[in-house]
């Protein structure tokens, strides 16, 4: 439901004139969840569209237990950023800017990586908490205890947010919405696409203001993302308490009239959307109809002078930019190559505008990527003296026995190569990429795809034959893990009994397409990195071996499924493609079928590399599957997940479905009809498609050829 936007006049101490205040747009949290069956709307129909549409500004409110996790989190941001700067015997432990009219910000930075890497660590945060040796802050515990949970909520009504909005203006919109290089398989169809593929920069702020009130701390100016999700500011003390925090005011927006308004928050405002100049870019010059376009909203902030000197305001935003493999509109370039330049530009001098979530005035929080957000805004390299940047990341050379002089001395470059001795030209490409010392260049030795297997034939590869290949009888449950956009993917299984009286899985996992790898195991719920992929133990079915990556598998060795364990840090299939077991000691029967259309692996065991199947009630799994090429590496977007399987009911959840989380994201439940078919159940209506809709917003698993 859309909440009324009250406006009144509101005399502002702190600015020259006085702008009328207004309230945001507000909308449920549960009203995102009501999905319109892609029928398309409008700003006089829909809540959400008509906040966008004329303040390019709206709340989400009522998101579950979240009030209490912000509270909780940022009432001990900026006594925690505190402990750090002052615990430390080095400048610019925590980065710091110092603003015109006396503000100082100090932040914490990260992101959330797309392709299920997902969120990053606060690098300044684990460094304080490595290096000190002396008592841990009180603050910096109490705020890394909420972390996490914060996080997940605001990533999940992010993602919500994104699906909502996707729906609501998909009629009015092209498909593709942003293309990508033929190279890279693959477009962005839509919002939600754009969104799960883009980089999202996090940011954790508290501002300090000195004694002159009367100036902006940041004027006027829209942000260059697509868009901003942020918590309203709230004034915290050195001392967290258990008072209320108070909100702050001073924050000022543009609507799509021209008006300019003091926006005023409230205690039930959980987290905000704010348009960026990114609608300009690829949704308001794509709309095929007379479909009012999304406002990107100008907004300044200017900041009060507090009282108590230990006062800050406090604030978090997640800015979520276009996806770096995606084609700015009418060009030639990436979304990824224009922010280079950008980078490339600022370290020589060259002036780069205001902008981007007010997070710095060089924009330098925006056009680099997460790996180096927080260091110093005044640095002029993207990476330190002793590191490269290389998949998307600062690499430390002594991590690959190199030092700074090691290739001069050697008169070779450093580049950023993969197995085949191929180059990356910026280092930001996903893949097994790592620094050496080489005479080849990317001109001379560029970065060219797999070879391509033989892909299914239409004509032969009929929905009739996948019927019958699928083979549910000799199973009691089956669900579908079918990914948007994805291969169809089906897993059966039942619990059986051997002669002992041990019970055990009995499964089949069926993959609708040709065999490049297929793989389904545990998750290891104790890993915050690629969600649950490293350190994971799996079954893995292979259609060659002695694998090498230059030259992928050997075909003319036979294939294989075997039980692996999954390297705990490097996740390219060379680091760990050595079987646990043996054909001589193996305890977990496992097997392929393979066709010139479609893929299957089958199981009976107890275990999986010694972890027991939890028979009598769920267990948390991956899988993934490639149908591309021999090489063991990238599954795709569309062709891994994980989620938690009940044994016994057959029910199925996808990832985001946390205990204690009071939103109901899609149980599966196993229907009454003799085929037990676990479908999902939205909330209000059954889909027939399985898991196939809630796992657009599960994490997934990531690459099995990243580092």
């Amino acid at each position: 439901m859309l909440l009324p936007k009250v406006s009144a006049i509101l005399v502002l101490a702190n600015r020259a004139s006085a702008y009328p205040a207004s309230n945001p747009y507000r909308v449920t949290f549960d009203s995102l969840l009501n999905a319109n069956n892609g029928e398309g709307a409008d700003a006089k129909s829909s809540p959400l569209l008509g906040g966008l549409t004329r303040d390019g500004v709206v709340s989400v409110t009522n998101i579950p237990s979240f009030k209490e996790t912000k509270r909780a989190l940022m009432s001990h941001l900026h006594a925690c950023i505190m402990s750090i700067e002052g615990d430390s015997e080095e400048e610019g432990s925590v980065p710091t800017q110092r603003f015109q009219d006396g503000t100082i910000r100090r932040s914490f930075a990260t992101s959330t990586l797309p392709d299920g890497v997902g969120p990053q660590p606060i690098k300044s945060l684990e460094e304080y908490e490595a290096l000190s040796l002396r008592s841990k802050s009180e603050s910096c515990h109490h705020f890394k205890s909420h972390l996490s949970s914060f996080r997940s909520a605001v990533d999940l009504a992010t993602m919500q947010f994104a699906e909502r909005l996707s729906s609501e203006m998909g009629a009015s919109l092209p498909k593709p919405l942003l293309s990508t290089s033929n190279s890279a398989g693959h477009d962005y169809d839509d919002i939600k696409q754009i969104v799960e593929g883009g980089e999202h920069l996090e940011h954790f702020h508290s501002y300090q203001k000195g004694g002159r009130g009367q100036e902006a701390t940041i004027d006027f100016h829209t942000d260059q993302g697509f868009f901003i999700a942020f918590t309203p500011g709230l004034i915290v003390t050195r001392d967290p308490s258990d008072e209320p925090l108070e909100l702050s005011d001073g924050f000022f927006v543009q609507d799509s009239n021209g008006e300019k308004m003091s926006m005023e928050f409230t205690g039930e405002d959980d987290l905000v959307f704010m348009m960026g100049d990114g609608v300009n870019q690829f949704i308001n010059n794509k709309l095929i109809d007379d479909h009012e376009g999304l406002h990107a909203t100008p907004h300044a902030l200017t900041l009060s002078v507090q009282e108590d000197d230990s006062a800050a305001r406090v604030w978090y935003g997640r800015m979520v930019l276009p996806p770096s493999d995606a084609k700015m509109p009418n060009m030639d370039s990436t979304f990824g190559e224009a922010r280079q330049f950008f980078v490339d530009s600022s370290s020589k001098g060259v002036g780069i505008p205001l902008g981007v979530g007010c997070y710095s005035p060089n924009m330098k929080a925006v056009i680099s990527t997460s790996r180096n957000l927080d260091g110093d805004e005044g640095e002029s390299s993207r990476c330190a003296e002793d590191e490269l940047f290389c998949w998307f990341r600062c690499q430390k050379l002594e991590d690959w026995k190199l030092t700074a002089d090691t290739c001069s001395g050697r008169k070779l470059g450093l580049q950023c190569v993969n197995p085949r001795g191929q180059v990356h030209p910026n280092g930001e490409g996903h893949g097994d990429y790592y620094p050496e010392c080489t005479n080849s260049t990317h001109e001379t030795h560029p970065v060219t795809d797999y070879p391509e297997i033989d892909q299914q034939d239409a004509d032969v590869c009929t929905s009739e034959l996948w019927e019958e290949f699928l083979d549910p009888e000799n199973y009691d449950h089956e669900v579908e893990l079918t990914v948007p956009n994805g291969t169809e993917t089906m897993f059966f299984w039942s619990v059986v009994e051997d002669d002992t009286g041990t019970k055990k899985i009995k499964a089949r996992l069926a993959f609708n397409n040709v065999f490049g790898f297929l793989a389904m195991g545990f998750a290891d719920v104790m890993s915050e990195v690629h969600n649950g992929m490293n350190g994971g133990s799996v079954l893995l079915s292979m259609p060659g071996g002695n694998y090498s990556a230059v030259t992928g598998l050997d075909l003319s060795v036979d294939g294989s499924a075997a039980t692996y364990k999954i390297h705990p840090k490097d996740t390219a299939f060379r680091h760990w493609m050595t079987p646990i077991e043996t054909d001589e000691t193996k305890t977990t029967m496992a097997d392929f079928e393979t066709t010139d259309c479609f893929t299957a692996m089958t199981f009976e065991s107890d275990h999986i590399n010694g972890q027991k199947f939890n028979v009598d009630g769920s267990d948390e799994m991956i899988w993934a599957g490639n149908s591309d090429d021999h090489f063991m590496g990238y599954h795709g977007r569309t062709h891994r997940a994980r989620f938690t399987l009940d044994w016994n009911s057959g029910g199925a959840r996808d990832y985001h479905d946390h205990e204690g989380d009071n939103h109901d994201h899609g149980d599966v439940e196993e229907t009454n009809d003799d085929s037990t078919k676990s479908e999902m159940n939205d909330g209000s209506t059954k889909s027939g498609v399985g898991i196939y809709a809630t796992f657009l917003l599960a994490t997934m698993m990531h690459y099995m050829h990243a580092n």
